[in-house]
């Protein structure tokens, strides 16, 4: 495998993720699927015992979270690629995710721009911490400190199992996987979706949230500040954007991310 670039590229692009050519979606729709022959062949050898490039290390949803927590603490290079998100998924990983980051680790993620919705794509628009991109990304993966992938693995007893994989044929398909998806990402900010000048990085974040209908106490959590800041931080934005209520300051920044 020929050795990564130290500085990967990170504002790259053919313009908004909603309107990739078709020869960027091409490209990488045709990695994905060399990366899910790979992923398939190592899934069918784990489901026989005999994957010898990898090993299932969790089987079903707790035990893959309580591995991914345990083990993160070790890494120090994430390159992720999600399909899709919701906003209590997020809301719930951006927390570890910034912690993450102010380790010294590094971190870099690629979400589906047409798998996340409007709530969504603001929360992640308006994220100070951390290198977050929309493009294409059909096959969820992760890149470890550029020596394994992670990848769905097999169904064992009906459940669904994670994988790490360090083969060479699977690990450079995930490489051509991600370059051709960053070949053609952009950087969250650039979406077009977080045009909120007026507004402070962290009131960015808690008009993001209060946009999904969180109440106080939940932003606080989300953002590991106290109730008392975020309250304060509400009656800012309503003065900024010179509205008098949550629901109106709502609905000004849903009108804001459709580019009304």
């Amino acid at each position: 495998m020929t050795d990564r670039p130290v500085d990967l590229p990170v504002g790259v692009g053919n313009g908004p993720s909603t309107r990739l050519s078709g020869v960027a979606v091409q490209a990488v729709l045709d990695a994905a699927a060399a990366l899910q022959v790979r992923r398939s062949e190592a899934a069918a050898q784990g489901a026989r015992g005999e994957l010898t490039g990898g090993e299932i290390v969790a089987v079903g949803t707790a035990a893959t979270h309580d591995w991914l927590h345990t083990q993160a603490d070790t890494w120090r290079e994430v390159l992720s690629v999600r399909p899709a998100a919701t906003t209590t998924q997020l809301r719930a990983g951006l927390p570890y995710n910034r912690a993450f980051v102010a380790s010294g680790a590094r971190m870099v993620s690629v979400f589906d721009y047409y798998g996340l919705d409007t709530d969504a794509r603001l929360l992640l628009a308006n994220e100070p911490v951390g290198d977050y991109l929309f493009g294409r990304a059909p096959v969820q993966m992760k890149i470890i400190d550029r020596r394994f992938v992670l990848l769905d693995g097999p169904v064992v007893d009906g459940s669904m199992s994670l994988m790490t994989v360090h083969s060479g044929a699977c690990l450079d398909a995930a490489w051509r996987y991600w370059d051709a998806i960053v070949a053609s990402a952009i950087p969250v900010e650039d979406a077009g979706i977080s045009d909120l000048g007026l507004l402070t990085k962290r009131q960015r974040q808690v008009v993001a949230l209060m946009a999904s209908d969180l109440g106080d106490d939940a932003i606080a959590a989300s953002l590991g500040v106290s109730v008392r800041t975020v309250r304060s931080e509400v009656a800012a934005i309503l003065a900024a954007l010179g509205v008098k209520s949550r629901f109106a300051a709502g609905v000004r920044v849903q009108m804001w991310s459709h580019g009304s």
